[in-house]
């Protein structure tokens, strides 16, 4: 679907070059007459007659559609639009009143009606431009300097409006800016006024939210020729996020005219690698903080499951591959393990990131990093080893890989900065997590309020649970022989709900496993009391105020060697952050169903050791951070930071 310039002709060459079929739409009145000839497959319609256009698209063939080229935007009387774009319109409403809005509700349709939309890039990958400088002309500080203000004027001003996406700078002053005329619209009416722009620099980048397949900022020999004429110092473009067409012309006429044309990274790729479903929680925080505090000019790539998925991320392959735990339980997996840290590897030195910021699985992360150590990339992990409760000696080997450390707990950052690693105390993401409605899950679950609920949390990994659910649901045939009106709820992971479910299935009470966020929250504020297995949960459920009894168990040789290892007393966090046991803990041989029993038993019979544990709670989420900000913007804050750090 042609517009004007010379991009159209390009994807055309590149059909023909590569013997792909291709049938092009041109518009009357805006695709100049040169982009078809007899011998490309093309049809002329009127811009507003979008059904006819559909129509011969299908005729033709046409499964992928490319909207390429620039678009005079008419009136709407001009348009005269038919049924089809009439629809389009209304369904769009006000939003079509800018760029934005339009393109994208048009993009909607087009795949409402089965045809995939791609970009001009995918085609001609050659044009899209790259981070650094073009040609022999090198960016002095003060064109950064413009630069930066260029950005910063569309990011907030004309591009948060949906107006433009082209402005040019001149000592920190903004010159002109793009309006619904076009860029080279603006920079012809620059020369005819003889405006006074000389030493300023074009900057052409996309606006937040922009449709990219469809609307990516372009530039050309014409281009180049305008800023010549206006004695600009130079043009600069938002690097993969835009269009430089002719390259070897356009450079080669702004060397000989001493312009620079530059691709500048306004939107940096931070790759994350998390390994488990906590991770995966604060990953999803992680990438919604650094949204909120860049107003979205930030990508993703990396590993992580259906919560970092849902803010953007495409995964490189499965997180429940790294979701392993216990020496014994990790050596089938090694030969797998080898090679996703390869690809890993591989797929971060290709992508060349912003930044990596690896997210606990120390195992498979350290690994990682170690491979990128001296790559130029910065390397953040985000959730500290625990130096303080075992191999203290880790420290000194975090500190030799990575470049900056984000920790969970306040008295971690003094192990490493003893050993040279900057840390940063952020906060533990518990504190921001989100509370649930006891009520509310009763009521949609059918749970009466005289009925005794146990929130029953066994673990997310298969050797947790396969260890936990036997001794729990023997502690729940206990605690059910004195409790009238037992209930219980699972709130697991897809990872290991058939085995969750088909445990508790077959419990002497009621049971009730849930999955989605809402009911989890919402068990955890509903329960009189929870059994749980040791780890963040712990935290969670101190949060929402539930009477909780924490066990562990793993393999005999695991635990064999962690007495030897371990140097804390207890394994809950609210225990270790207040150094006494607030929260009765009951591991390996101490995990048994008749002490499991005794202890829920207590709690839900004594409101003093209820209300001891819920104090203690609270002191400990202090302790955590609990306040504003969030832990995540903290950690946003520091990686961004860094990210800064390093462009300048």
């Amino acid at each position: 679907m042609a517009g004007g310039g010379d991009l159209p002709l390009r994807i055309i060459r590149a059909c023909r070059e590569s013997g792909r079929k291709f049938f092009v739409i041109a518009f009357k009145d805006q695709t100049p007459p040169e982009t078809v000839d007899d011998s490309t497959p093309h049809a002329w319609v009127r811009l507003g007659a979008a059904g006819e256009a559909l129509e011969l698209l299908r005729r033709a063939g046409a499964e992928e559609l490319v909207m390429a080229g620039a678009i005079r935007r008419p009136s709407l009387a001009a348009l005269m639009p038919d049924a089809w774009a009439a629809r389009v319109l209304a369904q769009v409403g006000v939003k079509a009143l800018g760029d934005d809005g339009l393109l994208s509700g048009v993009v909607k349709a087009l795949e409402g009606e089965g045809f995939s939309v791609v970009g001009a890039d995918s085609l001609v990958p050659d044009i899209l431009a790259r981070q650094g400088t073009y040609g022999a002309v090198k960016v002095d500080q003060q064109a950064l300097a413009d630069i930066e203000k260029g950005i910063n004027e569309v990011t907030h001003g004309i591009g948060a409006q949906d107006i433009g996406q082209a402005v040019v700078v001149r000592q920190g002053a903004v010159l002109a800016v793009e309006s619904a005329e076009g860029t080279a619209a603006m920079l012809t009416r620059l020369i005819e006024t003889g405006s006074d722009v000389a030493g300023g620099v074009l900057l052409k980048i996309s606006k937040p939210g922009q449709e990219k397949r469809v609307d990516l900022p372009t530039i050309g020999i014409e281009t180049v020729k305008a800023a010549v004429a206006l004695k600009l110092a130079g043009i600069a473009v938002e690097a993969d996020g835009a269009l430089i067409i002719d390259q070897k012309e356009a450079v080669a006429a702004a060397d000989r005219a001493g312009l620079f044309i530059i691709g500048v990274n306004v939107s940096p790729l931070v790759f994350l690698i998390v390994g488990e479903p906590s991770g995966d929680v604060l990953g999803a925080r992680l990438m919604a903080a650094l949204k909120k505090q860049t107003s979205g000019r930030v990508r993703f790539a990396g590993i992580g499951g259906a919560l970092m998925e849902s803010e953007g991320l495409a995964g490189l392959f499965p997180m429940s591959e790294l979701s392993l735990m216990g020496l014994v339980e990790i050596l089938p997996h090694i030969p797998r393990l080898r090679r996703r840290i390869r690809e890993t590897v591989d797929r971060v030195i290709k992508q060349r990131p912003a930044a990596l910021v690896t997210i606990d699985s120390p195992g498979f992360n350290f690994r990682v990093a170690k491979r990128l150590k001296g790559q130029g990339i910065p390397l953040i992990h985000y959730v500290a080893p625990t130096v303080w409760a075992w191999k203290p000696q880790r420290a000194r080997k975090f500190a030799g890989v990575f470049d900056h450390l984000l920790a969970l707990l306040p008295f971690e950052p003094p192990y490493f900065e003893a050993e040279g690693l900057p840390c940063t105390f952020v906060g533990h993401p518990v504190v921001e997590g989100i509370s649930g409605d006891g009520e509310a899950f009763r009521r949609r679950h059918g749970i009466s309020s005289d009925e005794t609920l146990v929130c029953v949390l066994p673990g997310s990994r298969h050797g947790e649970t396969s260890r936990l659910l036997p001794v729990f649901g023997e502690a729940i045939a206990i605690l059910g022989k004195s409790i009238k009106k037992l209930r219980v709820v699972a709130p697991t992971l897809r990872t290991v709900r058939e085995e969750v479910a088909g445990a508790v299935g077959g419990w002497p009470v009621p049971a009730l496993v849930v999955e989605e966020e809402i009911d989890k929250y919402g068990a955890f504020a509903a329960c009189n009391v929870a059994l749980a297995a040791s780890g963040t949960v712990s935290l969670e459920l101190a949060k929402a105020g539930a009477p909780t009894v924490i066990a562990y168990k793993v393999n005999p040789i695991t635990a064999w060697l962690a007495r030897r290892l371990i140097k804390v007393r207890f394994v809950n966090l609210v225990n270790i952050i207040l150094d006494r046991r607030a929260t009765p803990e009951f591991l390996q041989q101490d995990c048994r169903p008749d002490k499991l029993a005794a202890a829920m038993e207590t709690l839900l019979g004594d409101k003093d050791a209820r209300r001891d544990q819920a104090e203690a709670a609270a002191q400990a989420l202090e302790k955590l951070g609990q306040g504003d900000p969030s832990p995540s913007e903290r950690a946003a804050g520091v990686i961004l930071d860094i990210i800064r750090g390093r462009a300048e």
